[in-house]
């Protein structure tokens, strides 16, 4: 199997990669994703996969899992993805609008990661074209919730994964155009403060704010961040009356430390900070936790292979432990040759300049194709 003699289109795959982030699919509306759901089942099917609809749990869309081999049994290779975004419906006609500037393009989810999907469903549609089989059957898992933190989906994702040699994650590559072959762990809290309610101008003295107590939270919290922890309220929610003092404020918190051991050091932190106010009731609770995955042995060997691949043709791949939770730290830590950020290059991910490198888009599909077609 010769990857170069691969035939693939910049401009189509980019056409492609419109089709899906035209469909916005923020993670906390399940409509939109399940949406995204179907589009992405659709595309399985006319490739010539077995797909089944997974539905979506705990208020999250639904999944697909699209297998290339029903009827072989034996370990294979597993295209992991997500379909969900950060961005919310609208973003596309509003704050994040979709063009193409200076060899980018920008759009909501284009980078994280609805391009790397695309280009992973191209690789395999050009394989088929060729007529090439490859040497282990292929499945791809597009699930719902990983910008959430996978709340609903860990389990499905470890299931399946259990059951292949190699996982290989179209994330959007970061750095230059890197390549992961391990994560370090990371976690999302859910904090809650809770006051005394009163008028806020006849009994301001008589009421304990909820909202008061948070925002001294979030200064101790923001204190505990130095070379070796990251934590940051990402998301907060209170003062739902008018004319009141703030009975309850919620806020979600995300941590990343470079070792277990950390990590749980930052939740304990968190937890101490939760404790120290006798006025007001203070809560904590652990939302998601993705463990560390330290590149074993059989990572290292898939990610040389995919250094040697990338050289024939022309990709200097670089590769490096990365901050950043992905479902890849599943798959990694339980010690499944994983490699993450096979995407698009691109930047800004969450942002309202997400984009991708143009010229990226090319080789990085035959880098996907050829670790398909030559893993074994």
């Amino acid at each position: 199997m010769d990857i170069h003699r691969l035939v693939f289109d910049a401009r189509a795959i980019l056409q492609a990669a419109r089709r899906w982030v035209e469909v916005e699919s923020p993670s906390w509306d399940a409509v939109a994703v399940s949406r995204m759901a179907e589009l992405a089942g659709a595309e399985l099917q006319a490739l010539g996969a077995q797909v089944r609809r997974i539905a979506g749990r705990n208020g999250y869309g639904d999944c697909v899992l699209g297998d290339f081999a029903p009827g072989d049994p034996a370990p294979g290779i597993l295209i992991l993805g997500h379909l969900d975004t950060v961005h919310a419906a609208g973003s596309l006609a509003g704050p994040v609008p979709w063009r193409e500037e200076a060899g980018r393009c920008y759009g909501p989810g284009l980078f994280d990661m609805k391009s790397g999907n695309v280009m992973a469903l191209e690789a395999l549609r050009q394989i088929r074209a060729a007529g090439w089989r490859t040497r282990l059957p292929v499945r791809v898992l597009f699930t719902s919730d990983e910008e959430s933190g996978s709340p609903s989906t860990r389990t499905l994702i470890e299931e399946i994964a259990k059951q292949q040699r190699y996982v290989l994650v179209p994330e959007g590559a970061q750095h230059g155009g890197r390549i992961v072959s391990g994560r370090f762990p990371s976690c999302r809290l859910r904090l809650w403060t809770r006051g005394r309610p009163s008028h806020a101008l006849l009994q301001r003295e008589q009421g304990r704010s909820a909202i008061l107590a948070m925002a001294q939270v979030i200064q101790r919290i923001e204190a505990l961040n130095d070379g070796d922890v990251s934590c940051t309220v990402t998301y907060l929610e209170a003062g739902r009356t008018v004319a009141t003092v703030p009975v309850e404020s919620y806020a979600e918190l995300v941590c990343t430390t470079r070792s277990t051991d950390g990590l749980e050091r930052a939740i304990e932190a968190v937890r101490d900070i939760m404790r120290d106010d006798p006025g007001t009731e203070l809560e904590v609770q652990i939302k998601t936790q993705r463990p560390l995955w330290l590149p074993s042995p059989a990572d290292i060997a898939l990610r040389q292979h995919a250094e040697g691949l990338g050289r024939s043709i022309g990709l200097e791949l670089r590769s490096e432990a990365a901050f950043g939770g992905s479902d890849g730290n599943f798959t990694g830590a339980l010690g499944i040759p994983t490699l993450d950020e096979l995407g698009a290059v691109g930047a800004d991910a969450h942002q309202l300049t997400e984009s991708i490198e143009l010229a990226s888009l090319v080789p990085r599909t035959r880098l996907m194709a050829g670790l398909l077609a030559t893993l074994a």
